[in-house]
């Protein structure tokens, strides 16, 4: 054996070595028993994967001269096996190796250690068995560290898997949307040690600014502008050269931001700032919190949209209270049924498309033996018209005390009142008639409404329109006219829903087949002309819903 090399000492340096106790000596004590193998004074030995982990005996290298070997196996990559010369002169200043050897410690094709030694081995074949003892020891605490470490990844995926579902739990047990958006953004803060962080959420299907949600912990990162360029994907920025153009000035170091998707529906995005360290400071947001907050990105998005479609569900549930309450109160405005008056057989009936409508009749005995009957049309459906209808019938019964001598007079107070109480697009159309059984007059007055029907011997005349209707324009002038009724002559009047109502063909119902019904049923009672109105009108709608509600009022001279 040349002389230096003490093989079996390096064997049994590395042998006294427990890979299960590797402290951070443990580089130092391998050195030492290659350096004793090799026969050589002086050497260095870096791990490739971990450049700082490293150890050195017998040198004093140049200032600065391990921290660029360690670039030098950063930029080479752990299976570098060669180091530049001047490098290496740097590494063995100020008195220089000779023949200075680079030993790769390798395993299974992996290279576990760079070692360099001022002199080639005494003994090579002698320290080959050296250096593979080494690279074993080296294995085996890599290996160790592998399992430590996916451990450690196992237990730390468990615990943010488990505080996930914790967090899960908590804001799916939130209906409130604004309390839910506080928790969702706290939440997100805690889970991500992030020091501020916004919220910013739609409150309903469409895309109006008005229907967003903005919340902040901490400093504003980000206003509802942010949402019209959301990117699709979880973004972190741990640069500001690296942000999207709506975050750039947001007043924070790092970014992190998740968009909130329910269903492909973007929904709005969560957006965390600077995450801080143990030691107050802020490090970069990493691919494992790009993997959290997708998660709880998720699981926010389904509670959000829980969260408003429950909102919905009690705000629908609320109409349908006050439409029912609408409908109890319109169905004491609309008769029952219709009152004997001198002169005339009444009959007639309404059929709203919705639970409540803007049609309207009735008739109104007066204190002389006259009658006052009418049907009106209000512009709108639903709850907006039935409340303008309540209007309407509490103007007549309150203003016909004041008589309807001046019929235009009456209509016109009725139309100032409404323009005063409606909005310009709501109106309405009214047919309004007194009949005096004395003289069996009928005195009309047509704001236009659908043209009255006015039946006598088998032939018909219409009554149109002779102004506009009433509550839309301002300075408007109604003309009153007048019919006879002789006995057995019938005035039929109606809403546009009868003479517009649309089959599966979409051609409507019209005045044609209505005038034919008015004539088949002349020798009918007005009750069962009524029935046959509303049944034929029926039978040519089957299967197909219509928009527009139905009305008639009929009034036959005995």
């Amino acid at each position: 054996m040349p002389p230096g090399a003490d093989i079996l000492g390096a064997h049994a340096r590395l042998a006294a070595i427990d890979p299960a106790a590797a402290d951070e000596l443990l580089f130092t004590h391998v050195l030492s028993a290659l350096l004793a193998g090799a026969g050589a004074k002086r050497g260095f030995a870096l791990d490739p994967l971990h450049p700082l982990r490293r150890a050195a005996v017998g040198i004093a290298p140049e200032e600065g001269a391990l921290e660029r070997l360690g670039r030098h196996v950063e930029e080479a990559g752990p299976a570098a096996v060669t180091i530049p010369a001047a490098l290496v002169t740097a590494l063995f200043s100020p008195e220089r190796a000779a023949d200075p050897r680079v030993v790769p410690l390798t395993a299974r094709d992996e290279t576990l250690a760079l070692v360099v030694l001022d002199r080639p081995p005494s003994d090579p074949v002698g320290f080959a068995s050296v250096s593979a003892h080494a690279a074993s020891i080296l294995a085996v605490i890599r290996m160790s560290e592998r399992v430590s470490r996916a451990d450690f990844e196992l237990k730390y995926r468990v615990w943010e898997l488990q505080s996930l579902y914790d967090v899960g739990l908590s804001i799916a047990g939130t209906l409130d949307l604004d309390s839910l958006a506080d928790d969702i953004l706290l939440k997100s803060i805690s889970l991500l040690n992030a020091r501020t962080g916004t919220l910013i959420v739609r409150t309903s299907g469409g895309d109006a600014e008005d229907a967003v949600l903005v919340k902040h912990f901490g400093v504003p990162l980000a206003g509802p502008e942010a949402l019209d360029s959301l990117p699709e994907q979880v973004s972190r920025w741990n640069t500001r050269a690296e942000r999207a153009a709506p975050f750039a000035e947001a007043p924070a170091e790092k970014l992190l931001l998740s968009p909130i998707v329910a269903e492909g529906r973007p929904l709005g995005l969560l957006l965390v700032a600077d995450k801080e360290n143990r030691a107050g400071g802020v490090d970069d947001f990493t691919v494992g919190d790009e993997r959290i907050i997708s998660l709880f990105g998720n699981q926010a998005a389904i509670a959000l949209e829980n969260a408003r479609l429950h909102r919905e569900a009690v705000e629908k549930e609320r109409m349908e209270r006050e439409i029912e309450l609408a409908a109890s109160i319109q169905k004491t405005i609309l008769p029952v049924s219709l009152p004997e008056v001198a002169g005339l057989r009444l009959a007639g009936g309404n059929r709203p498309t919705r639970q409540v409508g803007g049609d309207y009749f009735d008739v109104f005995p007066l204190p002389d033996g006259r009658t006052a009957f009418c049907v009106a049309d209000v512009a709108g459906k639903g709850v907006p018209a039935a409340l303008l209808v309540s209007t309407l019938h509490a103007c007549l019964r309150i203003l016909l005390d004041l008589g309807v001598a001046d019929l235009p007079g009456f209509v016109g107070r009725i139309h100032r009142h409404l323009l005063g109480f409606s909005s310009t697009r709501k109106f309405v159309t009214l047919f309004f008639a007194v009949f005096d059984p004395s003289s069996r007059e009928v005195r009309y007055l047509n704001a236009g409404h659908n043209p009255g029907i006015h039946l006598s011997g088998g032939e018909t005349t219409l009554l149109p329109s002779s102004g506009p209707p009433i509550g839309i324009l301002p300075d408007v002038v109604h003309r009153e006219s007048t019919i006879s009724l002789g006995v057995g002559d019938t005035l039929v009047l109606y809403s546009d829903g009868i003479t517009e109502a649309v089959n599966a063909e979409d051609e409507e119902f019209g005045m044609e087949r209505l005038i034919a019904l008015v004539k088949k049923g002349r020798n009918v009672s007005p009750r069962s002309l009524s029935g046959a109105i509303f049944g034929a009108v029926s039978e040519f709608t089957r299967g197909v819903s219509q928009y527009d509600d139905q009305t008639v009022l009929i009034a036959r001279a005995c």
